[in-house]
């Protein structure tokens, strides 16, 4: 008895955690259109979309039977046993939903608390036939597995569907309104915009009538026999408010569009995925209200939930006001959650980027896949280009044309028009899903269709595709990561909770809290470095040179010092033989290449903006940043080698060698550092000195080299690490050679 109070009150607490969890991944789903488009600030674009989960949580009731009985057969356990089952679902759903908000990744919480349910279940279905694996026949009595096979194939269905289908309505509404804003706000679009929210409003009012419980059967059936009527009756109304708004207000009507589409993706996301949330805490709460309310003489453990049924389950939907409670509750703390939580920006951020019109700094490598598959494409679209009558052509090159620079102030990702159909077309597939008491999931609904839309927007042109492609297939990949850890886990928490009830219970809910605390910590660092770099490259809105020569000196700067380090601790490491230190500098060096991508692509597209008269001067600054790429192929040359040779368990260097080294160590930090203090004071006077010291280094290099090969004459040492040891020099030399050439070119940067 008392085991099932404590579960019964950490479900309750644990609901709050995973909607904050929750929310912080899914609120990308209505968010990501209004802030890509930048129709409104980000909190009024907050407000809109927390009135609209505020009032989807009372429609959301029919999803509850989902949680009860649409994967698992609640009425074929004890208590005690659902009870431990809701309980590890609860604890694996709240850590692995916060490990893709952390990383910035959305993923599925429908597929999550699906395959939680489902990896839950057969834990306990072992545990209750007493064999090592349930036959077929016992499994089916635990495990409503058709309905899982259901859910399963209807959301990969959704993926093809979702993407096609806003791929076809996103090129039909660019030819129709092209690029140009002017055009947007004509008849076409407020006969457009007025049949979107229509839709949208008539499967919202129409959901919530049927949901309400105290509506008569009368009206009910009066709804549904003039549905068509009620249909014409709300476009009326929309498009004749509409029209007042541009006539009396003149209102921006894409803008109301997108915001009205936000509002009801909101509602919708909460109608729909808020039994992913706070269904099975409901759940629980529900079997534990009904084992108190029954005979004194039950006890947990043999307490049946046979009275669980469909009759049941519709007469206690709003039974009492508790429900209604919950709901609300439910949704302030989205609400909140959504103001608050700092992992909402960095989900929305990563699918914004994906989805993003211009082309700029990818978040994403390309992978094999990834380029096969835009090669195909690119010989598909050549081929069917080639065949088009020209007419047509022109007709839709025209429609494709931008003739409007983005904004100046703020970064507009795609405009209003593709933000409309993102919106519309994922607003009407969820309420569709959620109208047919279908568990969609909003996540690969929403981005499937903004993915689609990109596409057809041509918004992953040939500079970007591969990058773009390659992070559509990461998070879909993601979701399938997502059913097989979330399976996994809740099979094993529940053999745990089962065998060590309270220990076990009180390990996990601990390692939670403390997994909590520490992954916060982490990503408010990472957001820290990431709000300081964007703060850094902001500044390039000064467009002039001497900008480009504070920020570029300063990142040359670093970059130079990070070099300068990676060589120190790579000859440590060889002299020491560490292999784990070689496998972290090599992780280093890779990370020093990328800061060097990053950096070249940020001061390229400054380049361009700098004044005419000076963009001569910005030729010596290119020099510097192709130097800088030879800095960083150089440390790979030095770093891979030497990893490979002791991760092989090769022999050592010789002592002559480890003292040669160390000396050149010595000489080569003192010459770094030299050279980091010349170009930081700009005291390109002493570049004359620089360059002797680079000389001495060079003599001093090549007398190793000699005395190397007189010891290898004598058989001093082994093949292998005679080899590595040249290349050490020779890369060496290159490090100092490229980082001189670096240092001249940012003279000759400044000084003209």
């Amino acid at each position: 008895m008392t085991l099932v109070w404590i579960i019964a009150i950490l479900l309750s607490l644990l609901a709050i955690v995973d909607l904050v969890v929750g929310v912080s991944n899914d609120a990308v789903n209505f968010l990501n259109s209004a802030i890509g488009s930048r129709v409104a600030p980000r909190r009024a674009i907050y407000w809109v979309a927390g009135s609209g989960i505020i009032v989807g949580t009372f429609f959301s009731a029919g999803m509850m039977e989902v949680a009860r009985q649409g994967v698992i057969y609640p009425h074929h356990f004890y208590l005690t046993e659902l009870m431990v089952i809701f309980l590890a679902v609860m604890i694996i759903d709240i850590i692995l939903i916060d490990i893709y908000n952390t990383i910035g990744f959305p993923t599925s919480t429908t597929i999550a608390v699906v395959f939680e349910l489902t990896g839950a279940a057969l834990a306990m279905a072992i545990i209750k036939s007493k064999h090592s694996v349930p036959d077929e026949i016992i499994l089916t009595d635990f495990i409503n597995t058709g309905r899982v096979f259901m859910i399963f194939s209807g959301i990969l269905v959704s993926i093809i569907v979702s993407f096609i289908i806003g791929a076809g309505v996103q090129f039909i509404t660019r030819l129709l309104f092209g690029f140009n804003k002017r055009g947007h706000s004509g008849i076409v679009f407020l006969i457009f915009g007025a049949l979107s929210i229509s839709l949208i409003l008539y499967i919202i009012i129409k959901k919530g009538l049927e949901a309400w419980p105290t509506l008569d059967l009368d009206i009910l059936y009066q709804i549904n026999f003039y549905s068509e009527k009620l249909f014409f009756l709300v476009f009326a109304i929309t498009l004749l408010l509409l029209l007042f708004s541009r006539m009396l207000f003149q209102a921006d009507l894409p803008q109301i569009v997108v915001m009205t589409g936000t509002f009801a993706l909101a509602l919708s996301f909460a109608a729909n995925d808020l039994v992913n949330f706070i269904g099975i805490p409901l759940a629980g709460i529900e079997s534990f209200k009904a084992f108190l309310i029954s005979d004194g003489g039950n006890v947990a453990e043999q307490f049946g939930l046979d009275f669980l049924t469909n009759e049941w389950l519709r007469n206690h939907r709003f039974g009492d006001s508790i429900y209604a409670a919950f709901f609300l509750l439910s949704g302030i703390v989205m609400v909140l959650t959504l103001f608050y939580s700092k992992k909402v920006r960095t989900v929305t951020e990563t699918e914004v980027y994906l989805g993003r019109q211009q082309v700029g700094q990818e978040h994403f490598e390309p992978s094999q896949l990834s380029r096969t598959i835009v090669r195909n494409f690119l010989i598909l679209f050549n081929k069917i280009d080639n065949k088009l009558p020209k007419l047509l052509h022109r007709f839709i090159s025209s429609r494709y044309k931008q003739t409007e620079p983005n904004s100046e102030d703020q970064v507009i990702y795609f405009d209003t028009i593709r933000a409309t159909v993102n919106l519309i077309v994922a607003s009407i597939l969820i309420s569709i899903g959620t109208y047919w008491s279908v568990p969609l999931s909003t996540t690969f609904v929403v981005f499937m269709v903004a993915m689609g839309t990109s596409l057809a927007d041509q918004a992953w042109g040939r500079e970007s595709a591969v990058y773009r492609i390659s992070g559509v297939l990461s998070i879909l990949g993601g979701w399938f990561i997502t059913a097989f850890l979330g399976f996994l886990g809740a099979f094993f928490l529940t053999l745990l909770i089962w065998w060590g009830t309270w220990v076990s219970i009180t390990v996990s809910i601990a390692l939670t809290v403390i997994y909590l605390i520490k992954s916060t910590q982490y990503h408010k660092t990472r957001h820290q470095e990431q709000e300081q770099y964007k703060q850094k490259i902001s500044n390039k809105k000064a467009q002039n040179i001497e900008w480009l020569r504070k920020n570029g000196s300063d990142t040359v700067r670093k970059l130079i010092l990070e070099s300068s380090k990676i060589y120190m601790l790579l000859v440590k490491g060889v002299l020491e033989e560490e292999e784990s230190e070689l496998i972290a500098i090599s992780q280093k060096a890779g990370q020093l290449k990328r800061a060097i991508q990053e950096a070249k692509t940020d001061f390229f597209s400054i380049m361009a903006q700098i004044p005419e008269e000076t963009q001569d001067s910005g030729q010596f600054f290119i020099q510097a940043l192709d130097y800088l790429t030879e800095l960083g192929n150089t440390l790979t040359a030095l770093v891979d080698p030497a990893y490979i040779h002791f991760k092989n368990q090769h022999k050592g260097l010789t002592n002559y060698q480890k003292e040669d080294l160390n000396t050149l160590l010595d000489e080569t930090t003192t010459f770094f550092n030299y050279m980091v203090h010349l170009e930081k004071d700009k005291k390109y006077v002493h570049f004359p000195e620089l360059i002797q010291r680079q000389e001495a280094l060079f003599s001093l290099i090549e007398n190793f080299r000699l005395h190397h090969i007189r010891k290898i004459r004598l058989g001093a040492g082994k093949t292998r690490i005679n080899i590595l040891y040249l290349e050490f020099l020779g890369e060496t030399r290159n490090l100092i050679l490229y980082s001189v050439n670096l240092v001249k070119s940012m003279k000759n940067f400044f000084e003209s």
